[in-house]
């Protein structure tokens, strides 16, 4: 075998050798992931990404939105697919398009941004703007180059979540908001509903964390969630807001609530709820209205009244004797606000002057022997059972139950006017909307309906609680009381002659278990009522906790923001007024300019107001005691004969319409009807004469 023979057959087995390791290398790998699971790294391979649905809005009574999803957008640029050449040519005019849009750079800075961008090697994803709105996002689209799309002019825009409220810190608590670590509100309770179905995104990987969108058939858009509408009012909303917050800053309370609801409905139109900050300041941080138990005070002497009457124990105009508003049970003293007043009172006065003593007294003399007779009744009455309500909020309520716990021989008479209990604002609310509904007790709801693109597609009616809390007979019993509170009681300073109020004042001890020896006593200020008492529309409660400054009591922290936002509905809804009679509108019959006469027959017969009229189209009036007399007036048969009438009286624009008609020029100053007039009546006028008109 030669030498070159040799060589080639070496050449040929390691050629082979070669072929062999390679082979083995491959079923080894494939053996290994195989038969090992060990996986492969696609870490850098195209993959989708979910894209967050807008939530759906959540809306005001009246259509205002409280909550909205609003798009933003993170903005940046892939420098590199940027035509040199091209970028050249209008790298200036860019620059002063993002300068005017964004504001935030001049047109030079940009110019060296954008330059600089280009020549980096990393030029693939430059963030161009945080938290771009949609409108901002389309002008960029219609820039040099950048209108071009993500392959050729580079603009990359991802869509981050991004929750506005148009009203601010409005009804803030209650339309809630949506996080991690205890959402609250509607956004909460309504999570599914307002949760739309989330998209996808094609993106690949470009560097390190850093992911490109891409163009991809499987890219789908996220649907948006749906709508839910309240019964929020945003006017109401506003006053009550408003007027709770001068309240507790003119009395340097700690915070407070004020909640709105419709009688027949449940509807809640206001929730407001407030705190005093240290540096000043007032914030809605916590619901009040729904989630704090406090000790009810005095406005839980309705309550009592009812129960005695509803057992047949006593009867309004019955008799108490107050002892001169001073009296001990067992080892425990009770007080009314004012000593020395009243000695023997009948229960209707009583609860008009808010006496302690009367109120425990009828109290704990008829239910004594048999405690669970009172707390029954309350019990079906609806105030020691919680209310299930759409919003979630936590169940911390407290009823005193006879021989067990707590209970001694003081609890029936305090627990009468409102202590040794926990109760809501709301809860106590729902009481007293029960008592205006003929006693009738719905829940009080906070969302009207579902919507999705502008369509129902679902609605919430009235819940009733319990049909009947207590008689008709009861109810017609205490009205007298609720309304004297307003009229000659402890809140007389929000009578108003406009519309009748209803109501209870409370002004409770928050204290009064653990106070300190030598520590003063801290208050809190309610009332509860509603309006117009004789057809009741509206209930409506105000809590104010522990006012230091300017007063304490119920009748004077709490009652006027109750009469403010009382006033203010009175104002908008006309369903609530009364209907006004002839007499009440005209008080004498009115003044008629000169004129037409079809015009004014056609208004004096809406008023149905008595007139004798003329068939001529033209008048002149005379006011009588009983009727109108329209007198013939012969105007226009003066102008069909060249000479110029008395226009005195008469209203302008039939005073220009008569003279343009036969030709003549009208120059007019002042307003009103006419009171003089530069041609004299009798004097000849030819087609295109100037008259000069006054008017007053």
């Amino acid at each position: 075998m030669t030498r070159k023979a040799n060589n080639t057959n070496f050449r040929i087995i390691g050629l082979y050798l070669f072929i062999v390791l390679i082979a083995v290398g491959i079923v080894s790998k494939i053996v290994t992931v195989q038969q090992f699971t060990k996986s492969i790294n696609t870490s850098s391979q195209p993959r989708y990404f979910t894209v967050e649905a807008p939530r759906g809005n959540i809306i005001a009574d009246d259509g205002a939105l409280l909550a909205i999803s609003m798009p933003l957008y993170d903005v940046r640029l892939d420098m590199s697919v940027m035509e040199k050449s091209l970028f050249n040519e209008i790298v200036a005019e860019l620059s002063v398009s993002l300068a005017q849009l964004f504001e935030d750079k001049t047109a030079e800075e940009y110019e060296v941004f954008l330059r600089s961008s280009k020549k980096a090697k990393k030029n693939k994803y430059i963030l161009l703007q945080n938290k771009v709105t949609h409108n901002e996002l389309n002008s960029l689209k219609k820039m040099p180059i950048l209108k071009l799309g993500q392959n050729k002019g580079g603009l990359i825009a991802e869509q981050r979540p991004n929750r506005e409220k148009p009203f601010g810190l409005l009804a803030q608590r209650t339309v809630g908001v949506l996080r991690n670590v205890n959402p609250v509100g509607i956004e909460r309770a309504f999570n599914q509903t307002l949760s739309g179905v989330d998209g996808k995104h094609l993106k690949r990987k470009i560097a390190k964390g850093v992911w490109v969108p891409q163009d991809a058939e499987g890219n789908r858009l996220p649907r948006a969630g749906n709508n839910v509408i309240t019964t929020i009012n945003t006017d109401m909303q506003d006053v009550a807001e408003k007027a709770l917050e001068n309240t507790l800053l003119h009395h340097d309370a700690d915070w407070g609530c004020v909640v709105l609801m419709e009688v027949e409905t449940g509807e809640v139109k206001v929730i407001a709820n407030l705190k005093k900050q240290e540096d000043g300041s007032v914030r809605e941080l916590f619901n009040y209205a729904m989630a704090k138990h406090v000790s009810p005070g005095s406005t839980f002497k309705l309550a009592s009244v009812i129960a005695g009457l509803e057992d047949g124990f006593f009867k309004v105009e019955d008799s108490v004797r107050t002892y001169g508003g001073q009296f001990t049970f067992y080892d425990r003293v009770m007080k009314d606000s004012k000593l020395g007043i009243y000695d023997n009172i009948t229960i209707e006065r009583a609860f008009v002057k808010s006496s302690n003593v009367g109120i425990s007294r009828i109290v704990f003399d008829n239910y004594k022997g048999s405690p669970t007779a009172f707390t029954d009744r309350i019990y079906k009455m609806g105030l020691s059972t919680p209310l299930e309500l759409e919003l979630p909020f936590p169940n911390n309520l407290k009823s005193p139950i006879p021989n067990k716990g707590s209970w001694s021989g003081v609890t029936l008479p305090w627990m009468s006017i409102g202590y040794e209990m926990q109760l809501t604002p709301i809860h106590m609310l729902t009481f007293y909307n029960a008592v205006a509904n003929k006693g009738k007790m719905v829940k009080p709801i906070f969302t009207s309906a579902i919507s999705r693109d502008g369509r129902i597609i679902e609605e919430y009616t009235t819940q009733v609680i319990n049909p009947a809390i207590c008689s008709k007979a009861t109810i017609d019993a205490v009205m007298p009381l609720l309304v004297g509170v307003v009229e000659d009681g402890t809140a007389k300073n929000i009578k108003t002659n406009n519309y009748l109020i209803a109501g209870k004042t409370g002004t409770t001890v928050i204290n009064f278990n653990n106070r300190a020896e030598g520590e003063g006593k801290e208050y809190q200020a309610s009332f509860a009522g509603f309006f117009p008492a004789d057809n009741p529309k509206y209930s409506c409660i105000v809590v104010v906790n522990n006012p230091k400054e300017n007063g304490h009591y119920g009748g004077s922290v709490a009652a006027p923001i109750f009469k403010e936002l009382a006033d203010k509905v009175y104002a908008s809804d006309m369903s609530i007024h009364k209907a006004l009679q002839q007499s009440d509108v005209l008080a004498s019959l009115p003044k008629v300019k000169q004129g037409s006469v079809e015009e004014v027959n056609k208004v004096l017969s809406e008023f149905d107001i008595n007139t004798t009229s003329t068939d001529e189209q033209w008048m002149v009036s005379k006011t009588l005691k009983t009727e109108v007399l329209l007198e013939v007036r012969k105007v226009e048969r003066d102008l069909q004969n060249g000479n110029m009438p008395d226009l005195r009286g008469m209203g302008i624009q039939d005073a220009i319409y008569l003279l343009e008609s036969y030709g003549l020029i009208v120059k007019i100053t002042g307003s009103g009807a006419v009171q003089s007039q530069s041609i004299a009546k009798g004097k000849r006028f030819t087609k295109g004469s100037v008259i000069k008109l006054e008017l007053a």
